[in-house]
């Protein structure tokens, strides 16, 4: 397996994979927003690539807090394909999201994950990781 940098042909594996973190969207529109990210300089996703193909991904941003003075890194999205769960990819992933943050000065992971039954198996997975829950998110649409 490897890891490597988000390429534009990855978006078709891409869609499949957002819609089976449940979050369904299209190739157009998964484009559309990622072109968005990968141009602002703090936003890096992370590829795992599995004999060719994609299995994985983790998107994250380097950010600054009001609470402490150096930046850290919030994992926004860590996904790996059904098919290909425990095998040490999203640890992988993660990892390397890890050594990213390390060797750019962050002081700290983050993320977030659901309080829905079907992500209680994620919660395990971030707590062998080393992670901490610590807080509870919120989230108010302002537009549908």
């Amino acid at each position: 397996m490897k890891i490597r940098q988000f390429k534009n042909e990855d978006i078709l594996e891409l869609t499949q994979l957002m819609t089976q973190l449940g979050y369904p969207t299209t190739s157009s529109t998964l484009q559309n927003r990622f072109e968005k990210l990968i141009n602002s300089p703090n936003y890096h996703i992370f590829i795992a690539e599995l004999e060719g193909e994609v299995v994985g991904f983790a998107g994250f941003m380097k950010q600054w807090a009001f609470e402490f003075d150096e930046p850290y890194v919030r994992v926004l999205a860590l996904v790996v394909d059904e098919k290909h769960r425990r095998k040490n990819i999203g640890q992988c992933l993660m990892q390397e999201v890890d050594n990213w943050a390390g060797n750019n000065d962050c002081v700290a992971v983050t993320l977030n994950s659901g309080n829905r039954e079907e992500r209680k198996a994620a919660h395990q997975f971030y707590e062998r990781l080393g992670y901490a829950a610590k807080s509870t998110g919120f989230l108010k649409k302002l537009r549908s």
